[in-house]
Order: C-alpha cells, then sequence, then structure tokens
C-alpha cells in the first residue's frame, strides 16, 4: 500500500492506495489550532495506525520553500519546515520507511495535471481527481466553492499517484 499526504499546520490530507492506483482511503485530519505541533503530530500518528493498512512506501507533499505572493510569512514557512520533518520522522518510525518528499509542482506534472497560467490551481487538482476517481466526494459551500480540506484531500490522491509513477520509473 501506498501512504500519500498532503502536511499543512491545520490540515493533513491522507490517501491511501494500492500500486495498481486503486485508491482504497481518502479523508483530511482537521487540526485544532491550539495543539502544539508535537500534538498535532501524535494525532496524525493515532490516525494513520488507526487505519490499519500495511504501508510499503510514503510520499509527502513537499513543504513550500519559497515565499508567495505575500501570503506566506518566514515564521509560518518555518514553522511548516518544522513540521514537516517532525510528520516525515513520525511516519518513518510508524512504518519503517523513509518517506519521499515530493514538490507539488513535480506531482502536478508527473500524473498529467495540467494547470494553465492564471487558472485555480486548487480547482484543476480536484476536478483531475474526480475525473480519475469518480467515487472522490466533493462537498460546496453555500458559495459554490469545495470546502475547506477538499483541496488537501486532493493533494494527498496527487501525491500517491505521483509516487506511484516515480516507483515505476525507478523500477522499486
Amino acid at each position: 500500500m501506498i501512504l500519500g499526504l498532503d502536511i499543512s499546520t491545520t490540515r493533513i490530507g491522507v490517501s491511501i492506495m494500492k500500486e495498481d492506483e486503486e485508491l482504497v482511503f481518502c479523508d483530511v485530519l482537521k487540526m485544532n489550532s491550539s495543539y502544539t505541533l508535537s500534538d498535532r503530530c501524535l494525532l496524525l500518528e493515532k490516525f494513520i495506525k488507526d487505519l490499519k493498512y500495511k504501508i510499503k512506501h510514503v510520499f509527502i507533499e513537499a513543504p513550500f520553500i519559497m515565499f508567495s505572493g505575500g501570503k506566506t510569512t518566514a515564521n509560518t514557512m518555518a514553522k511548516l519546515q518544522r513540521f514537516n520533518g517532525m510528520c516525515s520522522f513520525m511516519v518513518r518510525n510508524t512504518f519503517g520507511v523513509e518517506p519521499l518528499l515530493i514538490p507539488a509542482n513535480k506531482a502536478r506534472k508527473t500524473v498529467g495535471v495540467i494547470v494553465k497560467r492564471g487558472m485555480c490551481t486548487k480547482t484543476n487538482v480536484i476536478n483531475f481527481v474526480q475525473q480519475k476517481y469518480p467515487n472522490f466526494q466533493v462537498y460546496y459551500t453555500r458559495h459554490g466553492n469545495p470546502k475547506p480540506g477538499t483541496d488537501d484531500k486532493a493533494d494527498s490522491v496527487v501525491i500517491a499517484l505521483a509516487g506511484i509513477k516515480i516507483l515505476e520509473i525507478n523500477d522499486v
């Protein structure tokens, strides 16, 4: 089984799929902002252990390393890097496999998600996952936008798929 994670400090997209790309589990773990990063990591550990799948490979979306148009501060980036490292270490201890970090743009390119200039990346990723997996649940707000967490779930699917493609390329 393949575990794909899209880690942020408030929500973590979690996908599990077979090596033939069959999606067997997809959900989002929402984190309470009052919890410490260590507590959040322990919540993730309990969440994935409770799933009881035999995980053979783990792929995690690499945290951003560049500022993005005034939305991200150095403090936020440092916190995300730290949390991603904590989660990566926990996953290694839990499953005994070294996770591979995949940059989001590389993952999207690897699986064929096309995002043209000016298009909404989140919407394109969600649409791609919905087309590939018709059972992928998307719930909308009253304003017609995907509910928060939907993009995290979709990103975790893309990370898992990209990981499978990378395994095929490297013939692991």
